[in-house]
């Protein structure tokens, strides 16, 4: 490795080499897009998409292959990725598929910066904004800091002065040098023995295939939003205390329950990325800052929805306590994460919509860095698992996003799957006593239809 050149943290390294896999695959881009609703300086946009570079050292490097190793390679000196496209006449789903389509399109990591940021502008006081990168420079977190850090610094151009962003507290390399530290520590050796014994024995669950699995992945997907019941969401926090588990134990302890109901499977492993922010300057870096826990789940006949959640909970402490350390885990094909919107760095930009179609979660927006706002909710990062689950909790609900491989599953099963897992949260939240095997798969009304079609009783 030559002195230019930098380690890859071991995300990093895993997402190169799912890349170098298929590199004309979208599957691992991460995007975000807002709608703008008032006039937009072009230039000073252009000027913030270098400095969001300037402040993030990944966003500002090529990401290349030396002696068969992967690394990094600082390039200042590239031209900021900013484009921008007329979309005059166009109509909101139109504009929301030109949205998608610049998102998706392919980084070439080892030629040029591994983000964009793409202006669709419609009117003079209309237009999409897509803030796009590749993953191996983000994470979900890092995309609304990305947002954020791009909106401060057209500001800052826009009103005359130098825009000019903070230099991040702490390079990524510290994160790289202590990731390989504690490589070096027992602790790791622990965390290895601990994922061995965990996928002992199991499987890793997913839903019966709808289609045949090919021989590789299609690395394709699409986005299937369900809002749960939001008198039920707003029950969960007290619920979920009462079961001294946390509001995301509980919920991963309902899905674990969904699988078990929709496949059979009676022991089987899911996964769940979760964040190694951790130390000083961490929560404003831009960067590959995850980790996967992988969390088994085990059930019997007489097991109860309660005790599912707890031992979900425990199940999921256990993970944390091996986070740090970015050793092999049993494999998965479904992961489930949580995302807390009322914490993000943008704030007042989700409203109250499942901002999944492709168009603004609230029609009034938000007011930010002297731009009228709102969310231009994006589908994307479908088709890295079978099923890429996203639980979205905030001030105004929980919505559940599934991102789901096309190729083998059809909306309807994920459709089906959703309503499975929002019974199993009722239940959970009402009846935790109550055996999970108990628990109805589908309404009152339309088990009735179910059994007349049975009994011949409709007038055909």
């Amino acid at each position: 490795m030559t002195g230019s050149s930098l380690p890859l943290s071991a995300g990093q390294e895993a997402m190169w080499f799912l890349h170098r896999l298929a590199p004309e695959s979208a599957a691992y881009n991460i995007v975000l897009g807002v709608r703008v609703h008032s006039a937009l300086d072009e230039g000073a946009l252009r000027r913030a998409t270098a400095e969001l570079a300037r402040r993030h050292e990944l966003l500002r490097s090529l990401y290349q292959e030396e002696d068969g190793r992967p690394l990094r390679r600082p390039a200042p000196g590239l031209d900021a990725p900013f484009e921008v496209h007329e979309a005059t006449g166009a109509s909101d789903a139109e504009l929301a598929d030109l949205a998608r389509a610049a998102g998706a399109r392919p980084f070439r990591l080892s030629e040029g910066r591994p983000y964009r940021v793409v202006l669709l502008r419609r009117g003079p006081a209309d237009a999409a904004l897509v803030v796009a990168a590749h993953h191996i420079a983000g994470d979900a977190t890092s995309q609304w800091l990305m947002l954020r850090d791009l909106l401060d610094a057209y500001a800052g151009f826009a009103a005359g002065g130098t825009g000019g962003l903070p230099a991040a507290e702490v390079p990524y390399g510290a994160h790289v040098a202590e990731e390989r530290r504690l490589a070096a520590t027992p602790a790791r050796q622990r965390a290895e023995r601990y994922w061995a014994a965990l996928g002992e024995g199991t499987v890793a669950a997913t839903l019966p295939a709808d289609r045949p699995r090919g021989a590789a992945a299609a690395l394709r997907g699409a986005t299937h939003a369900h809002r749960i019941d939001p008198e039920l969401a707003e029950r969960l926090p007290q619920a979920a205390a009462l079961a001294r588990a946390t509001p995301f134990g509980m919920l991963l302890g309902a899905f674990q329950a969904a699988v078990h109901r929709s496949t059979g499977l009676d022991d089987f492993v899911i996964g769940c990325p979760a964040s190694v922010r951790m130390g000083k300057g961490a929560s404003d870096m831009v960067g590959y800052l995850v980790n996967s826990l992988a969390l088994r789940a085990r059930f019997t006949p007489d097991t109860t929805v309660g005790e599912a959640v707890s031992a979900a909970h425990d199940g999921l402490l256990r993970g944390l306590s091996h986070l740090r350390h970015p050793v092999p885990v049993p494999q998965f094909a479904m992961a489930v994460t949580l995302l807390a919107m009322d914490r993000l760095p943008v704030p007042g930009l989700v409203g109250d919509g499942n901002g999944t179609d492709g168009n603004s979660t609230d029609g009034n927006g938000t007011e930010y860095a002297g731009l009228r706002l709102s969310l231009l909710d994006l589908p994307h990062m479908e088709g890295q698992f079978d099923f890429n689950v996203e639980l979205r909790s905030g001030r105004t609900g929980l919505t559940v996003v599934l991102r789901y491989a096309d190729d083998l599953f059809t909306e309807q099963t994920v459709r089906r799957f959703a309503e499975v897992f929002e019974r199993m949260v009722r239940a959970a939240v009402e009846e935790p006593d109550t055996a999970v095997s108990r628990v109805p798969l589908v309404s009152t009304e339309d088990l009735a239809d179910l059994l007349s079609l049975g009994a011949g009783s409709d007038d055909w």
